[in-house]
């Protein structure tokens, strides 16, 4: 009975072993480590077919014996071979390791075929000393990239198969022992370890064991419900050996039709009942994967999102953050559990952000890991490294994230997804991530498709306003000059209503003032024009100003050597004079003081007139404009470039919003940052006709 058995399983082991071999070898995706496994398990196939044979009396006993041990003879060369590939990048020491131990088993090989020593137990004994040290070196190349690993849980897996590599290869080099005769089920053990190390190459990642396992069982219950097909086609016709034949071809067409569909449904209830909290998730999110591509509207995409999260019940804390218009924050749009931070400001954030737009995907434990291993070596290079990661742990337990997920479009990050299960350290497999991977790539794409709505929607919308501007002109000028002309008229006639008719004229002249402004931000912009010095049409404005015996003291500080940028000078002037004249009401009677400064930086270059960033760092001269004044609260600064807002009785609201249009017009952009209480400052960023200088900003 226990010789059948050992006949069994050794059959089985090599069935197994062979149909990974054959199924790496023919794989689209064939590599050298590939490769080393698959000549691997052909050596494991042909020592299990030996010991069955042997077994079975099929061999006679020499015979068996030398048989069985040159094949043995040749794992040595296979095996350090596979796991040296395995544990480390291909090196000088990687390449001596093979050589000894190709070396080794050539030797043994010899020894076999020689019959020398003539001792048959001395030769078993070299042939047990040098299977011992094959496993003694693969097993060391196991640990040495273990110290490597930075991930906690690779480690952890790590550490697993290690052991489990220990096991099973012990109880297999048992066998060889001289004279020790050990029932084991080192034959089994051998072919499903080499199952998950299948695993392991051809995904390419470390799996954990609950992943390992949950595989095994598709993979039975498949071949389970296979076999019962094959039964129920051959089983009943195995007395009759031609319908035995005919009903296995039969079969063999059947399985063959049934395979691909039978697959996934078995796979899909299996794993629906052995893994049914992970199989759900999974499977939500790819329905919720598919009505993302019908959402335009961020806001909706966010709360779908959220409402997905909450309702799988994997995660108690998620958050979308979306990068706003002018780039220098990331918002929060939606969340599930306690609230994170509203904003993440890109400037002070930069670490976390350039992080996550280089790897797509943190993991707050990887971090630590990470952390923890550069500080144990103590370096004052590792020391830098160790505060940056505190950084980034430190960013993530504010964000109150596990994971952090990318929104990345190309070279930009547009935002990112955040999520974190309190009940468990480690809440997510490796496939939920992927899953999660999806979700936000999907999501990508809604908010890239949204942008693209929004600047359609605003193209076509300043279009229908510039004909409707050139209409409404018209209509309201004609009658607005004959008004102004009857006035003029009666005021020469020298009547007591003079007053009022100096009213009518003065309201007059203001609403042409508002048309004409009006028509300004409609009228389609010229953009660049010609190379300009900054610096010049500063002054030449400038002197207008302080001609005009304003109340506030104006200062130029222009950096020297400035290279030009591409614009036409009344354009600059305008929007130079618009900005000054914002800062010198905003300050009052009272007066104050304007300093308008210029520097040449290195920044992102816009990506469209929009303002969105590319990731490439040009040069641009930057105007500054900083008042004294009372400084405006943020609920103005969120609508300070809408159209028509206004926060000054008589103004127009549509000064700054020309201004910005004229800015992007030339590639460039505006930005605003204000304290109530502190001043105002306003900063226009124009591209520098020389990119290549040194920045001259502080």
């Amino acid at each position: 009975m226990e010789s059948w058995y050992r006949v069994q399983s050794a059959l089985i082991a090599a069935v197994i072993c062979l149909a990974l071999a054959i199924h790496v070898l023919i794989g689209p995706r064939r590599n050298a480590l590939w490769r080393r496994f698959a000549w691997f398990n052909f050596n494991l196939v042909a020592y299990f077919l030996v010991d069955a044979l042997s077994l079975s009396e099929a061999l006679g006993p020499k015979l068996a014996l030398s048989t069985r041990a040159a094949v043995a003879s040749l794992l040595p060369a296979t095996c350090v071979s596979f796991f040296v590939g395995f544990a480390t990048e291909t090196g000088h020491q990687t390449r001596l390791l093979r050589r000894g131990a190709q070396l080794a088993s050539l030797a043994l090989l010899l020894s076999t075929l020689l019959a020398w020593p003539p001792s048959a137990l001395v030769r078993q004994w070299m042939l047990f000393g040098g299977l011992a040290c094959a496993l003694v070196v693969s097993l060391g190349q196991m640990v040495l990239r273990y110290r490597t690993l930075e991930s906690r849980v690779d480690r952890a897996r790590l550490k697993y198969v290690t052991i489990a590599s220990a096991a099973v290869f012990s109880l297999l080099l048992l066998e060889v022992v001289p004279g020790l005769r050990v029932a084991s089920a080192a034959n089994i053990l051998t072919a499903l370890y080499m199952y998950f190390m299948f695993q392991l190459v051809t995904r390419r990642r470390l799996i954990d064991i609950f992943e390992f396992l949950g595989r095994f069982v598709v993979l039975s219950g498949f071949a389970i419900v296979l076999s019962a097909i094959y039964v129920l086609l051959v089983g009943w016709w195995r007395h009759d050996f031609g319908l035995f034949l005919f009903n296995t071809a039969v079969a063999g067409v059947v399985i063959a039709i049934l395979f691909e569909p039978l697959r996934g449904l078995v796979e899909d209830k299996l794993n629906q009942m052995v893994f049914r909290e992970k199989f759900e998730f999974t499977h939500q999110t790819e329905a919720v994967r598919g009505g993302l591509a019908n959402i335009i509207d961020v806001s909706e995409l966010a709360t779908a999102l959220m409402q997905h999260l909450e309702g799988s019940r994997r995660a108690t804390h998620a958050a979308f953050y979306l990068f706003d218009e002018d780039g220098l924050a990331y918002t929060r749009l939606a969340h599930i559990g306690s609230s994170p931070p509203p904003r993440l400001d890109a400037i002070t954030e930069r670490l976390f952000l350039n992080r996550l737009l280089e790897q797509k995907l943190l993991a707050i434990e990887n971090l630590e890991a990470e952390r923890s291993e550069l500080a144990k070596r103590g370096t004052v290079e590792d020391q830098a490294q160790v505060e940056v990661l505190d950084a980034l742990v430190q960013t993530m337990e504010e964000l109150q994230a596990a994971l952090a997920i990318g929104l990345i479009s190309g070279d930009q990050l547009l935002g990112f997804l955040t999520v974190k299960d309190e009940r468990l350290r480690e809440a997510f497999s490796a496939e939920e991530i992927k899953a999660l991977i999806g979700l936000a790539a999907q999501a990508t794409i809604t908010v890239e498709n949204s942008r693209h709505f929004d600047r359609i929607r605003e193209r076509d919308r300043l279009a229908a306003l510039g004909e409707m501007a050139a209409g409404l002109a018209h209509e309201i000028r004609n009658p607005l000059g004959s008004i102004k002309g009857a006035a003029q008229l009666l005021a020469e006639d020298g009547r007591s209503d003079e007053p009022y008719l100096g009213v009518i004229t003065e309201e007059v002249e203001r609403l042409n003032g508002v048309v004409s402004q009006f028509l300004t931000y409609a009228r389609p912009m010229k953009g660049a024009g010609e190379w300009v010095d900054v610096n010049q049409v500063l002054e030449r404005t400038l002197t207008l100003l302080r001609a005009a015996d304003l109340p506030a003291e104006i200062e130029l500080i222009g950096a020297p050597n400035l290279p030009q940028v591409r614009s036409e000078p009344e354009l600059l002037r305008q929007v130079t004079l618009n900005l000054a004249r914002n800062a010198i009401e905003a300050m009052g009677a009272q007066g104050g003081r304007l300093v308008i400064s210029t520097a040449l930086t290195r920044r992102r270059q816009p990506a469209s007139p929009r303002g969105r960033y590319r990731g490439e760092r040009v040069s641009f001269i930057r105007i500054r404009f900083e008042d004294e004044g009372p400084g405006m609260p943020p609920e103005v600064l969120e609508r300070l470039f809408i159209p028509f807002y206004t926060t000054k009785p008589g103004g127009t609201g549509l000064g700054l919003a020309i201004c910005q249009r004229i800015v992007r017009s030339l590639d460039g952009s505006i930005e605003v940052s204000s304290r109530e209480g502190e001043g105002t400052t306003f900063s226009i960023y124009l591209p520098a006709a020389d990119a290549a200088r040194v920045s001259t900003s502080i």
